[in-house]
């Protein structure tokens, strides 16, 4: 009998060791990234520059113009240049392929589901990001969830920051990444 109480106890005692956590592990980054890209939404009178454009948006046939309440409904595909700098005119790294999705009534947010394909001489491959953009906060995380080439099987967080916007027409992401998981 005593050999199942203290066995008994011994298990109370290591269900209650592993309800409190210790203190909180710091990670460090194994890689870590700047890099910009440059969205133009294509209005109607800007085919030659646009790099993106709306897919679906709640007028209907009307896919130059961008929903009135916060823009919710539309959706947008783009294939935008990233850059090293902030500088639209820059030598392109790659390209952001993907599309985002105005998914709130009462306020500026998106969903966005993206991948950098970098095709220059120091990175070659892909990291694609998915996540929540709240687009009015200052900067805003993301999910790195996976990569190719050079970035094969890393994860991470990126922080994103709107760098520059005109209007309704242009936007500059900056992308700070931050790889976890390097393999």
């Amino acid at each position: 009998m005593s050999a199942k109480i203290s066995l008994l106890l011994l298990f109370m005692f290591l269900a209650l060791c592993s309800a409190f956590p210790g203190k909180r592990r710091q990670y460090t980054p194994c890689k870590h990234m700047v890099l910009y890209f440059h969205d133009v939404i294509y209005n109607g009178e800007n085919a030659a520059n646009a790099t993106s454009a709306l897919v679906a948006a709640p007028q209907g046939a009307n896919l130059t113009k961008l929903a009135d309440q916060f823009h919710f409904g539309d959706i947008a595909v783009f294939d935008d240049p990233i850059t090293l700098d902030n500088n639209f005119h820059s030598k392109p790294v790659g390209r952001a392929q993907g599309f985002y999705i105005y998914d709130t009534k009462n306020t500026f947010t998106a969903w966005l589901g993206f991948t950098f394909v970098l095709n220059s001489t120091d990175h070659q491959g892909t990291i694609t990001f998915a996540g929540a953009d709240p687009i009015l906060k200052k900067t805003r995380g993301i999910s790195v969830t996976g990569g190719t080439g050079d970035f094969f099987m890393h994860r991470g967080i990126a922080t994103i920051s709107t760098d520059a916007y005109e209007g309704e027409v242009y936007y500059r992401l900056r992308v700070e990444i931050n790889f976890y998981e390097c393999w």
